[in-house]
C-alpha cells in the first residue's frame, strides 16, 4: 500500500514545511506571533493544514517540541563545544524556539511531558557514556544554562566563557 504525502509549494511534505515554518516563526518572533494562520502562510500551505495534520494548535506544538529535539541531536562525532556553537550560530533561531517552547511547557502538562522526554534523551546519552543519572541531569541543566546565558548576552558561543569543557571537567565520567 502506497502512502500519499502532501507536498508544499517547496516540495517538502506539508507536515515538514509546517514544522520548519513553526520553528522559524517561534524562534524569530516568539510563540505569541506564531499563530496557526501565520505558520501556514509562512509554510506556503492552505489554511486549515495544521488542523488537518496535527489536529490543531496543541497537537502542532507537541509535534514541534519533538521536531526541535530531533534536529538538536548532536551529529556523530560532534563535540559538545561544536554542538553549542551550532546551537548559537547557524541553528540559533531553532535554539530560541526551543526556549520559547520550554516556557510554554511550564504551563501545559502535555508539552511539559514531551519537553522532559526530549531532555531525558540527552540525559540517557550521558548515562550511556558512564555518567550517573543525577549527574547527567545536572550536566544537561548546566549546559542549558550556558546556552541560555549566551542567547541573553547575544553571544555566538565561540568565546572561552561558553566553552563547556569546564562543565564536563566537573563531571569527569561524562
Amino acid at each position: 500500500m502506497l502512502l500519499h504525502v502532501e507536498k508544499s509549494s517547496t516540495g517538502r511534505s506539508t507536515r515538514e514545511a509546517l514544522l520548519d515554518a513553526g520553528v522559524e516563526l517561534i524562534g524569530a518572533r516568539g510563540a505569541r506571533q506564531a499563530s496557526t494562520r501565520a505558520v501556514e502562510d509562512a509554510a506556503g500551505v492552505p489554511h486549515g493544514s495544521i488542523r488537518h495534520h496535527f489536529g490543531g494548535q496543541a497537537g502542532f506544538l507537541a509535534a514541534l517540541v519533538e521536531h526541535v529535539f530531533a534536529l538538536d541531536v548532536p551529529a556523530p562525532g560532534e563535540s559538545p563545544r561544536e554542538a553549542i556553537r551550532r546551537w548559537l550560530g547557524p541553528d540559533r533561531t531553532r535554539t530560541q524556539a526551543r526556549y520559547e517552547l520550554l516556557l510554554l511547557a511550564t504551563r501545559d502538562p502535555e508539552l511539559r511531558a514531551r519537553m522532559v522526554a526530549g531532555r531525558d534523551r540527552f540525559v540517557a546519552r550521558l548515562v550511556d557514556s558512564g555518567l550517573p543519572e543525577t549527574e547527567a541531569r545536572q550536566l544537561v541543566a548546566a549546559v542549558d544554562g550556558l546556552v541560555l546565558d549566551a542567547l541573553l548576552r547575544d553571544k555566538d558561543g565561540t568565546g572561552d566563557a561558553y566553552d563547556p569543557a569546564r562543565l564536563f571537567d566537573a563531571f569527569p565520567r561524562a
